[in-house]
C-alpha cells in the first residue's frame, strides 16, 4: 500500500467515525425537536382558541422567534469563543425553565396572553446560545464532503417538529390539555442533553483567549466574513425574502384549516404535509455529489412557492395536504443550498458569529411577516374577501368565498412571490461565484491529494 492509500484510508476511518458521532449528536436534536413541536402547534391552537384573533397567534410567534433572532449574533460570538457542546447543553436547560412559565400559566383558572408570550421568549432566548453553537459543530465534526450530507439530516432532525410532532399533538388535545404537551416538551430536553454529553470528544475547536474577546469586534470580524463576498450579501438577500414568504404559511395555514376543519384534521395534515420534508432531505442526504447547489436552491425556491400558493386554491383537506407536501418536498433543497452555499466560502473560525449574523438578519423576515400577516389577515384580505366587491366575486369564484378565503388569497400571493424570487436566483452572478469558488477549492484539495 503506497502513502496515497493509507492517507485515503485514514481519511475514511476518521470520516466514518466523526460522521457516526455526528448521528448520534442529531439523533438528540431530533427528540428535542418533537417535544418543541408539540409546544408549538399546542399553544398556537390554544391562543388561537382562546383569543379567535390570528393577530394574536401573530404576537406569540413574534414572542417565539424575536428573542432568539435578536441574540442569534451574540450566540454566534459566544460559540466561537466557548466549549460549543456546553452552550447547547446550558441552551436546552435554560429553554426548559421559560416553558415552566407557560406550564403555570395555561394550568391556572385564568391564563394570561402576556404571561404566555413571556415564558415562550425566555425560552427563545436561551434557545439563542445553542443554536449557533450547533450550527458550527457541523464544520468541527465532519469535512467538507459530508456538508450537503449532514445538512439532510439536520434538517431531518429540526423538522421532526412538521413531521411527527402536529399528528401526535392534535391526537392528544382530543383527550388532554396543552399542559402535557408542554411537560413532555421539557423532559425532551433532558434526553438531548444526555445526548450531547456522551458526544463530547472531537467537537472542540481551537478557543480564543477568553480575556481578549470583545463584542464589538468580533462582531465586525462576522460582519466582515459575510460583507467580504457579493455572493453572500446576495445570498442573504435571497434568504430574507424566502423566509418573509414562508412566514406568512406558518401562521396562516392553522386559520385556513381550521375554518372549515377541526383540530385534529390540522395535525393530521400538517404531519402528512410535512413528510414532503423527509422525502427531499432523505433524497439530498443520500447524494454524493451534487453539481449545482445554485441549481438546487433556485428549483427548490420555485417549486416550494408554486404549491405554497396552491394551498390556497381549494377549501379542500386533500388537495391542501397534497400541495403541502410538495412544498415540502422542495423546501430542503432551499436550506441545504443556501446553507452549503455559504459555509463552504467562510473560514471555520468565523463561522458561529457568522451564521449567528446570516440567522439573525435573515429571520427578520419571520418577524415581518409575523406583524404583517396577522394585520392583513384580520383587517384587509378577510373582510374583502367577504365584501361583495366585482374584484371580491371573480376572485371568489376561483379561490371559493367566506371565512378564510381572504387567508387562502394572501398565501396564495405569497406563494407566487416565492417562486419569482426561485427565477430570479438563477440569474444572478454573484450567486454563481459562491458556486465556482466551491468547485476551485474542491480541484485544488484534490490536487494535493493526488501529489502526495
Amino acid at each position: 500500500m503506497n502513502q496515497y492509500d493509507e492517507i485515503q484510508n485514514s481519511q475514511i476511518n476518521s470520516r466514518d467515525k466523526s460522521m457516526k458521532k455526528f448521528t448520534v449528536l442529531v439523533a438528540g436534536q431530533f427528540i428535542s425537536s418533537i417535544g418543541s413541536g408539540l409546544t408549538d402547534f399546542g399553544l398556537a391552537i390554544y391562543v388561537l382558541q382562546l383569543t379567535g384573533s390570528v393577530t394574536a397567534t401573530s404576537i406569540l410567534s413574534i414572542c417565539a422567534f424575536l428573542p432568539s433572532i435578536v441574540l442569534a449574533p451574540v450566540g454566534g460570538v459566544l460559540a466561537d469563543h466557548y466549549d460549543r457542546r456546553m452552550m447547547m447543553i446550558l441552551g436546552e436547560l435554560f429553554s426548559g425553565l421559560g416553558l415552566v412559565i407557560c406550564l403555570v400559566s395555561v394550568m391556572s383558572s385564568n391564563p394570561s396572553l402576556v404571561v404566555i408570550c413571556a415564558g415562550v421568549g425566555i425560552s427563545s432566548l436561551f434557545s439563542a446560545l445553542m443554536e449557533p453553537a450547533f450550527n458550527a459543530t457541523i464544520t468541527d465534526l465532519l469535512s467538507e464532503e459530508d456538508y450537503a450530507r449532514a445538512g439532510g439530516m439536520v434538517q431531518i432532525a429540526y423538522n421532526a417538529k412538521l413531521l411527527i410532532s402536529p399528528a401526535v399533538a392534535g391526537l392528544l388535545l382530543r383527550i388532554t390539555t396543552v399542559g402535557t404537551l408542554i411537560i413532555i416538551d421539557i423532559l425532551t430536553f433532558f434526553t438531548t442533553m444526555f445526548v450531547i454529553v456522551f458526544v463530547r470528544k472531537g467537537m472542540a475547536v481551537k478557543l480564543k483567549n477568553v480575556e481578549s474577546l470583545s463584542f464589538v469586534r468580533e462582531m465586525e470580524e462576522g460582519i466582515a466574513a459575510i460583507s467580504g463576498k457579493s455572493g453572500i450579501v446576495a445570498m442573504i438577500v435571497i434568504m430574507s425574502i424566502a423566509v418573509f414568504c414562508l412566514g406568512f404559511v406558518q401562521i396562516l395555514s392553522k386559520p385556513l384549516i381550521l375554518a372549515f376543519a377541526g383540530e385534529t384534521e390540522l395535525g393530521l395534515l400538517a404531519t402528512v404535509s410535512a413528510f414532503g420534508m423527509m422525502a427531499g432531505s432523505i433524497v439530498i442526504s443520500m447524494m454524493k455529489n451534487i453539481k449545482s447547489h445554485v441549481k438546487m436552491l433556485s428549483s427548490g425556491l420555485f417549486g416550494c412557492g408554486i404549491f405554497f400558493a396552491l394551498m390556497g386554491a381549494r377549501e379542500n383537506l386533500f388537495l391542501i395536504a397534497a400541495f403541502g407536501f410538495m412544498m415540502f418536498v422542495f423546501l430542503p433543497s432551499v436550506q441545504i443550498g443556501a446553507e452549503v452555499l455559504i459555509r463552504k466560502n467562510l473560514p471555520n473560525e468565523v463561522q458561529g458569529r457568522a451564521f449567528g449574523l446570516i440567522s439573525f438578519i435573515s429571520q427578520m423576515g419571520y418577524i415581518f411577516a409575523y406583524v404583517l400577516s396577522g394585520v392583513l389577515a384580520d383587517y384587509v384580505f378577510e373582510p374583502f374577501m367577504k365584501g361583495t366587491s366585482p374584484l371580491a366575486v371573480n376572485i371568489g369564484n376561483v379561490i371559493g368565498t367566506g371565512t378564510g378565503r381572504g387567508i387562502a388569497l394572501l398565501i396564495f400571493i405569497a406563494g407566487l412571490t416565492l417562486a419569482a424570487v426561485g427565477i430570479v436566483v438563477s440569474t444572478l452572478k454573484s450567486v454563481k461565484t459562491l458556486e465556482e469558488g466551491i468547485i476551485k477549492n474542491e480541484i485544488i484539495d484534490k490536487t494535493c491529494l493526488e501529489r502526495l
